[in-house]
């Protein structure tokens, strides 16, 4: 089944250019179209991150800059924001190859039937898109919704957003609508897919179901784009560890079965499940058990980072009681499920830091210095109070840090009592068009 929406207006405003970027328009738009081939080498030349972005409590973004000089400001959305007259904070959903996803949260119930567009963010040359919200007519205060944008420039100059909701209490029957929007066409179409089931609820009553399969408000409101596909993890909340017993007296920490994947596969049009769960991580599996039975501690999640690098997912967890040491666990390109990459022990190279365990995973890159994707390995990089450094995996050695002027942006980073868990977005100077 499909429909198709029609497209509303598009929208451009000057924004202050706050980031690093070689290409810095005076403008709100570039005085004359840029050719999709030369943006696509543009950003093929420029594949590493030069800046992060992360929202704080006041709903403001800090940027991280990774290019020898500190940006002049933390807040590159900034302008936007202050076009809502009724005090609307503009959130970042995912940043993809350049383009940033944004929308205007619904918070209040008193909003319900309120519409806020979706936003598509080029800060490299000043512009952004508004779109139609295609998910109702009139917001549902209990629909679930989660977006997602698609953008890969060495492919194709235009972009889709992807709209995925469903109503939680239509369990038995119900299905998931997803809307997605072609910046080629300028217009929506919708799917309609059926729930995946559940194998644990096999015979549960409905009051009863744990739903572990089903994807929902327990999924991170972003995405990250890979191979042709966006992909939503569980939030910190299902990363937990329910302590299962055996016959023999025996007991261990598992992962709860809830903690999947799922992506939505932009070629096929098919959305998808990885119902197998991420491997205990060894930081988890040494924790000694009391007497045999229960854990000395239970493990406490400080970091979840979710992300993309050479086409491979990654998931990295850090945990409180050990946050030096960590997996670093990819997925199958075939989604049969998560694997350990690389064992990771920062401890001897932390010894001669102040604070060993301060620190917030910003992302994997490639390596610089191999283009060999049979050889594939990636750098890690990590924020630490005042600078950026870089780890090879490979060689298990600091290769570069970068000092940063601004050492204050960490702690709004590095806060385990943060309601929401950090989320950290990475800037590519891109001169892709959102328009048409």
């Amino acid at each position: 089944m499909s429909k198709s929406f029609s497209q509303r207006s598009l929208c451009r405003c000057h924004l202050d250019l706050w980031f690093v970027s070689s290409a810095s328009p005076s403008t709100g738009s570039l005085s004359s179209p840029t050719p999709d081939s030369f943006a696509a080498r543009h950003i093929k030349s420029r594949r590493s991150p030069v800046s992060f972005l992360a929202k704080t409590e006041d709903e403001f973004f800090k940027s991280i800059a990774l290019r020898d000089r500190e940006i002049p400001s933390g807040n590159p959305f900034k302008t936007i924001n202050d076009s809502f007259a009724d005090g609307s904070k503009l959130r970042i959903l995912q940043s993809c190859n350049g383009l940033f996803l944004c929308h205007i949260p619904i918070v209040d119930v008193l909003e319900e039937g309120k519409h806020h567009p979706l936003y598509v963010v080029n800060p490299t040359t000043n512009q952004f898109r508004a779109l139609s919200c295609p998910s109702s007519e009139a917001w549902d205060p209990f629909m679930f919704v989660r977006y997602a944008l698609a953008f890969n420039p060495s492919k194709s100059p235009h972009y889709k957003v992807i709209c995925v909701n469903n109503f939680p209490y239509c369990y038995d029957r119900g299905h998931h609508e997803i809307d997605i929007y072609s910046s080629e066409t300028g217009e929506w179409k919708r799917l309609e897919v059926p729930f995946f089931p559940s194998p644990s609820d096999v015979g549960r009553h409905h009051d009863f179901v744990q739903k572990a399969m089903h994807f929902d408000y327990r999924s991170r409101k972003g995405a990250v784009y890979c191979n042709g596909a966006v992909h939503w993890i569980r939030d910190r909340r299902e990363a937990i560890f329910p302590l299962r017993f055996f016959g023999d007296g025996r007991s261990e920490l598992v992962r709860n079965e809830t903690d999947v994947l799922h992506y939505f596969d932009i070629g096929e049009e098919r959305l998808g499940l990885v119902s197998a769960t991420p491997p205990v991580p060894l930081v988890v599996k040494n924790i000694p058990l009391d007497f045999g039975s229960c854990p000395t501690e239970w493990p406490r999640l400080a970091q979840r980072y979710f992300g993309e690098s050479g086409g491979h997912l990654y998931l990295i967890e850090t945990y409180q009681h050990c946050k030096t040491q960590f997996d670093v666990m990819e997925m199958e390109r075939d989604y049969s499920g998560w694997f350990v990459k690389y064992h990771v022990d920062l401890n001897p190279l932390f010894t001669a830091l102040p604070d060993s365990n301060a620190f917030v995973a910003l992302s994997l890159s490639q390596e610089e210095e191999n283009d060999n994707e049979e050889d594939y390995s990636a750098d890690l990089l990590l924020h630490m109070p005042g600078k950026v450094l870089t780890y090879s995996l490979r060689n298990k050695a600091f290769k570069k840090s970068v000092e940063l002027a601004n050492k204050e942006y960490f702690l709004a980073l590095d806060d385990e009592y943060l309601r929401d868990e950090v989320v950290l977005f990475p800037y590519i100077e891109s001169l892709a068009c959102v328009g048409r």
